[in-house]
């Protein structure tokens, strides 16, 4: 069964923190965020010709100005102090919840600078080491590279070859016109994420606003994606807090006819609804008409043990798949 890609906007971070981290800290979207992450003060001085409480606004401004050029150093250092601080709260959150949904031949790709996917993506290795990979489109404070090997993984952990500490990757700050190609890491996973998904059955968007300063990454998104009408078969669902025709007219050129699922929460998508199958049960649902059990997913306030009777057996359906094999689809009512 071919994989199920997964792109990550500021709002799957506001839904796996609602409340705020482990210290009550929150996350954000660009708007407002310099308010909401409390460092005003990085402004103080400056005269900005922007009105926009956007971030992007305000920090393209600061980088084409020389005069600013250490608020605008002073503001990147407190960007990535903030978002180096945020912690997972003890008990199962919605990432935890969608990193434990997928497999390994799927993928999560990432815009987010915040380290909770990887905090998620670490602790749910307790339960399976059969977990998705994780692509960080705009560098991430939780991740670490190495430039000789191009070997990825948690920041502080060493390469598999050369057993050198992985070097923190840079963040790209959200200037108007980004260069993909320019830094090494991002631009490795630019090209591995557009493999994802030109070989995806599913895609899910999730709490992706696809802004239009994001123009040039929705372009490659769309390239990797290909034609809509050459995807007659394939599935997208997206997650968002927008009204669907909102959503359609964000995504029309991804969706396909009726080829969708649009929900606000991401326990009634797909993810939720049949974590680890999405694409077997998806596919068994639409092209072979077979019923599906929609109710035995993953629920909100689950705790790790409600999670761990759940997976059991998916995990040994999974360990007794030969290699090759597609996964049994699970979620048929009154299955043998």
């Amino acid at each position: 069964m071919r994989a199920h890609t997964v792109i990550l906007g500021a709002g799957a971070t506001i839904a796996a923190i609602p409340n705020g981290d482990r210290h009550g800290r929150k996350s954000s979207v660009m708007n407002g965020l310099i308010e909401k992450l409390n460092i005003q003060d990085v402004l103080r001085g400056v005269h900005l010709s922007t009105t926009s409480d956007n971030l992007e606004d305000i920090y393209s401004e600061l980088c084409s100005r020389p005069e600013y050029k250490e608020a605008c150093q002073e503001l990147e250092r407190r960007l990535y102090d903030y978002f180096s601080s945020l912690e997972l709260p003890d008990e199962p959150t919605v990432y935890d919840f969608l990193v434990l949904s997928l497999t390994d031949k799927d993928a999560i790709a990432t815009f987010n600078w915040d380290p909770l996917l990887v905090q998620a993506y670490t602790r749910c290795h307790y339960y399976t080491s059969n977990l998705p990979r994780i692509l960080c489109l705009h560098g991430n404070v939780d991740v670490g590279f190495c430039p000789k090997h191009y070997e990825y993984g948690k920041i502080g952990t060493r390469c598999f070859q050369c057993n050198d500490v992985l070097t923190p990757t840079s963040l790209l700050y959200p200037v108007a016109n980004k260069d993909y190609d320019n830094d090494e890491f991002i631009r490795r996973t630019w090209n591995t994420v557009e493999y994802c998904i030109k070989n995806s059955y599913m895609l899910t968007i999730f709490g992706y606003s696809a802004p239009t300063s994001d123009a040039k990454a929705v372009s490659l998104l769309k390239k990797a994606w290909g034609d809509k009408d050459s995807r007659q078969f394939e599935e997208v669902s997206v997650i968002d807090v927008i009204d669907e025709d909102s959503m359609l007219d964000k995504w029309k050129d991804f969706i396909y006819s009726h080829h969708y699922r649009y929900t606000n929460d991401f326990f009634s998508s797909y993810l939720g609804m049949l974590p680890r199958r999405s694409c077997e049960a998806t596919f068994a649902r639409l092209m072979g008409g077979i019923w599906l059990d929609g109710d035995s997913g993953f629920k909100k306030g689950m705790t790790w043990y409600d999670i761990q009777t759940l997976l059991a057996e998916l995990l040994e359906e999974e360990a007794e798949t030969p290699k090759g094999q597609n996964y049994p689809v699970h979620y048929v009512p009154h299955r043998k």
